[in-house]
């Protein structure tokens, strides 16, 4: 199995608010843009994240002492109270896992925008450019925290496979976020062709 796929139904995942036009483009190129896990790498993701939900809040306060101390010019993307952020980001983590969880034939399941792991995840790269305005350099730095953060969490049974598998995971979910960034700057450049093509005129 190849590409990046939807996501079986899952109850409070986010609503992706993206343009129609656009949701039809990406979900065209979705298939064949990245390498998809295989299972014993989704396996090994899954069983992992068990070690990390009984430290979730811990796992979110040094992923974030971390990210700041690799990049201390991000932090001013980030609110003051840290609290609902670290919420979110253990919530998106815990809906991408759970997805890795779902069986083979659960990943070809018709499901609405708001349950579709590629969506939802083309989604939170939109927000990050168009609300937060997030640089594109910050997602090496991001993957160098969340692996660090594993790894000081889960202690030694962070070997070797499961940092690749999770390397790879986190990979695939850059790649789509940036698909979603990259398709804001294309809807730009289309807004701005009929105001130059006016010639300034009101």
């Amino acid at each position: 199995m190849g590409g990046w796929p939807r996501g079986p139904r899952e109850r409070g995942a986010r609503r992706a608010r993206i343009p129609a036009r656009a949701l039809a483009k990406s979900k065209r190129h979705s298939i064949a843009c990245v390498p998809m896990l295989s299972q014993t790498e989704r396996e090994l993701v899954v069983r992992s994240w068990r070690l990390v939900v009984p430290i979730a809040e811990t796992a979110a306060d040094l992923f974030y002492r971390r990210l700041f101390e690799l990049r201390p010019d991000l932090r001013q993307h980030f609110p003051e109270d840290m609290a609902g952020q670290k919420k979110k980001l253990v919530q998106m983590l815990a809906f991408i896992v759970k997805a890795m969880d779902w069986p083979e034939s659960a990943w070809d399941e018709d499901v609405t925008p708001d349950e579709d792991l590629f969506l939802v995840v083309l989604a939170l790269g939109r927000r990050h450019t168009d609300l937060y305005n997030i640089p594109d350099e910050s997602y090496g730095p991001v993957g160098e925290a969340l692996l660090w953060t594993l790894d000081y969490g889960i202690g030694k049974e962070f070997d070797a496979p499961l940092r690749s598998a999770w390397a790879k995971l986190y990979g695939l979910v850059a790649r789509v976020m940036k698909m979603g960034t990259r398709m804001i700057a294309a809807e730009r450049d289309a807004d701005s062709v009929p105001r130059a093509a006016g010639g300034g005129m009101s």
